[in-house]
Order: C-alpha cells, then sequence, then structure tokens
C-alpha cells in the first residue's frame, strides 16, 4: 500500500509561533529524517488541496460549486458563490475579518440570518442557502460572478484590501455587501451573541465563485502548415501524430477527509471516500493508493489558538505519524508521501520502507534525527 498524509500547518508558519517554542513531534521528525525531502513554495491548505486532488482543467477552481457538491447540494452547470459569515472588527485604521473558525456560528443562528437577508435579496432573484453553519452559497448568473479574494487570504487581512470587484453584470458587489452588513447590524441573533460575550456575525465575505460548464472552443480556421508534416526532401507527407489517452496524474483510489473542499474534489473526481478515523489504527486498509486530509493545525492557526495547535500538532504525532512509522517498518506501507504545506513553505517527504535484503535497516537505527525548527 502507498500512503499520502496531507497536514496542512503541522509545520506552521514562522508568524505563528517562535522556534524555540515548537512542541517536540518525535514521530514526525523520525519521518523527516528518513525520507526525501522536496522543499517547494508556500500553499495554504485549500490550495494544497486542489493542486494534490486537482481540477486543473477548470481555470477558475470553483471552490463554491465543489464545497456544494461535499455539502449534499447539486451545482449543477450554474454559477454559485460562497457567501460565508464573518465577523468585522472595526478599528481606526483598517476592518480586521475574522472567519468561523473564530466567531463559530451555529446552524440555528445561520438560518435565522440567512432568512432575514433573503428577504432582502428576494427583489433580486437571489436566494442564500446555509447548508452548513461556515458555508452559505449564493446562486448567480454566470454574467454576474465578481473578482473576489478566497477567505482563506482574507481572513486577518485588512478588508479594504481585498473588497470584491465587479463583473459584467449588474451587481454592485460592494454595495451588496455594504447592505447585507446594515441588516446584520441590530439583528436578534448578533444581540443574543454580543449578550453572551461573543462576537456578532456582522458581515458575509464573498468568494469562491465558479461553475462546472465547460466553455465551447472558439473555432478557428485550419492551417494546413500545422496538420501536415514533411518527413524528409524528398516531401513524403505524414498526418500528425495522435496521443492516446493521458495518464491519470492524481492517482488516489481512497480519501479519507473532514474538509468540505476534500470531499468535494473526491466527488468531483469519482474518488471513492471513507469517513476520517481517530487515527492510523482505525482506517480501512487496502492494497491500493489512500490519501487522508488532517486539518486539524490549520484550523486552530486560524482560530489563533496555539494551545489548540499544539494539542491537534501532538494527537496527529502520536494517533498517525507513529504507528505509519512502524507500518513502513514492517513493510505494511510500502512507501509513503507526507505533504507539509503552509503559507510560507510547502515539503513533501517521500519514504520507502526497507526492503527484505535490507535487515540492516531493521536491526540499526535508522536516522539521526533533527530538532523541527532545523526544518523551519
Amino acid at each position: 500500500m502507498h500512503l499520502t498524509l496531507l497536514i496542512p500547518d503541522l509545520i506552521p508558519p514562522p508568524t505563528f509561533i517562535a522556534r524555540q517554542d515548537l512542541p517536540a513531534m518525535p514521530n514526525l521528525q523520525t519521518l523527516l529524517a528518513m525520507g526525501d525531502i522536496k522543499r517547494q513554495p508556500g500553499r495554504f491548505l485549500e490550495e494544497s488541496c486542489l493542486h494534490e486532488l486537482g481540477l486543473k482543467f477548470i481555470a477558475s477552481n470553483p471552490v463554491a460549486a465543489l464545497t456544494l457538491l461535499a455539502d449534499g447540494g447539486t451545482p449543477g452547470d450554474d454559477m454559485w458563490l460562497r457567501a460565508d459569515p464573518v465577523h468585522l472588527h472595526i478599528s481606526r485604521d483598517n476592518v480586521q475579518l475574522m472567519d468561523s473558525h473564530v466567531i463559530e456560528p451555529t446552524m440555528d443562528e445561520a438560518q435565522a440570518i440567512v432568512e432575514t437577508l433573503n428577504r432582502h435579496l428576494s427583489n433580486d432573484g437571489l436566494v442564500i442557502e446555509a447548508r452548513d453553519a461556515a458555508r452559505w452559497y449564493l446562486k448567480i448568473p454566470h454574467d454576474e460572478i465578481p473578482e473576489t479574494t478566497p477567505l482563506w487570504k482574507a481572513n486577518g487581512a485588512n478588508v479594504f484590501d481585498h473588497l470584491p470587484a465587479n463583473g459584467e453584470g449588474k451587481i454592485n458587489w460592494r454595495s451588496l455587501q455594504n447592505e447585507l452588513q446594515m441588516l446584520l447590524h441590530d439583528h436578534p441573533v448578533n444581540i443574543a451573541r454580543q449578550e453572551n460575550n461573543q462576537l456578532p456575525i456582522n458581515g458575509l465575505w464573498f468568494w469562491g465563485g465558479g461553475s462546472f460548464r465547460v466553455a465551447e472552443p472558439t473555432a478557428k480556421p485550419a492551417n494546413t502548415a500545422h496538420m501536415l508534416a514533411i518527413r524528409n526532401n524528398k516531401n513524403l507527407l505524414l498526418t500528425p501524430t495522435v496521443k492516446g489517452p493521458a495518464k491519470p496524474e492524481y492517482p488516489y483510489k481512497l480519501l479519507l477527509a473532514k474538509l468540505a473542499l476534500a470531499r468535494g474534489l473526491a466527488v468531483r473526481n469519482k474518488l471513492a471516500m471513507s469517513a476520517l478515523p481517530a487515527g492510523y489504527g482505525l482506517m480501512p486498509i487496502a492494497s491500493t493508493h489512500n490519501i487522508v486530509v488532517l486539518h486539524q493545525p490549520t484550523k486552530a492557526i486560524r482560530a489563533g489558538q496555539r494551545h489548540d495547535w499544539m494539542m491537534a500538532a501532538q494527537a496527529i504525532d502520536a494517533d498517525w505519524l507513529q504507528p505509519v512509522r512502524a507500518a513502513i517498518v514492517d513493510r505494511t506501507i510500502e512507501s509513503f508521501t507526507l505533504i507539509l504545506p503552509n503559507e510560507s513553505v510547502s515539503f513533501r517527504v517521500n519514504v520507502v520502507g526497507p526492503q527484505p535484503w535490507d535487515f540492516w535497516k531493521i536491526l540499526k537505527p535508522l536516522v539521526v534525527k533533527k530538532k523541527l525548527a532545523d526544518y523551519v
């Protein structure tokens, strides 16, 4: 079996925690020392999923349509936009966005707010769907798609630097965003949240727009110079070589993940899925190529919870990486890929288990471990 673990922010960006404060993760350190490490550009969690389970044939990467699939919706060929609940913290110099990892809305709150917003939007023929407490969707005409900033990049940033830009249609997306913020200002849900010392849900963030509709290719006049090839000076003409079907770039057979984007990509790519277990020992084992997405460290980082990140990281080290390391040694796992992206740098670690004739690798210590700080 080949196993791939995608664990964003297990090695966090240097802005989150000082190098000397990184906790001990002995199994991660061992796997890093055992493997062939490739250092790659930084990627956010969602960018890593798109890259590994990619939809490169869709230029816009329609995140809203993909997560709608995971949430039980039917995107069809329609244009979908995420309209997620956020908190906008207003200071003298800027407005800072905080996403659902910080405000933690409930489904009851989501439904109450969406009901109010939809009454306002009904005149424009728009309807927001709250498929999840944190993931809200808006179906829009194809010519109305705005230019937006992904929520993962806007989180914690100054909103004024990332406001949506209008598409080719009639909707003024910045004005609409402001109108909906005004409706949320004194909403009963937010009054109750403030009485409970919770941050109000005082804004929506539009992002992730796109569709699965495939554009028709533009017809071009035939160019006979490219249709025929001259083989030699005797003017022997050959028809162009036709290549066979492309080999699949992503050979995964089974996905285990809770992340909606990863599950939506699996549905779109007709990739089998299984529920994410608490650890490697509970994972369905098969002689295939499985990919597991563990995004608990990213959730903690986006919520600004350093203690929660440490707990998540150490749990992954114990519940996943320790038994994986043992499975590599006893050859239950024949080869292993560990993908560790963060916004600053990504590591791709490939580990091949010892072969029967490599008895010395089993009898002797395999590696000399380095401190995690040496990789940052």
